[in-house]
């Protein structure tokens, strides 16, 4: 399997993850996993224009500047990634914050238009 395919993979895996957890009421890490969900399916939908980032501040850069600005991709898809970004970093880092079913959904429905869209771009519907 090319490593696109591979993180493409690794997207699905871990929305699944994030439903199941959904499931379990573990919201926090829900938070987490459909964000990574989404930050795999960006990985292989820059690796596939030749583009690599090591960090998620770059990936989410990478898609607003190639694909994002350039039309590749609608505004209200790329927000999504940021967004998800933001609550991860919330779920992960702040003690405080409170993640809630309605938020949790919202990361998962969220992850999976992400995914949807980047493999209509590459033209993978699966």
């Amino acid at each position: 399997m090319n490593e696109i395919k591979q993180l493409l993979s690794l997207a699905i895996e871990d929305l699944e993850t994030a439903k199941i957890l959904l499931e379990l009421q573990r919201y926090r890490p829900c938070l987490s996993r459909a964000y990574y969900a989404m930050y795999y399916a960006a990985q292989s939908l820059l690796l596939s224009a030749g583009l690599e980032t090591s960090t998620h501040k770059g990936v989410i850069k990478l898609i607003n500047f190639h694909f994002e600005n350039t039309g590749k991709i609608s505004k209200d898809i790329a927000k999504l990634l940021k967004s998800t970004y933001d609550l991860r970093q919330s779920g992960d880092y702040n003690t405080a914050f409170i993640a809630d079913q309605a938020t949790a959904e919202t990361a998962i429905a969220n992850a999976q238009k992400f995914i949807d869209e980047v493999q209509r771009i590459m033209n993978l519907d699966e």
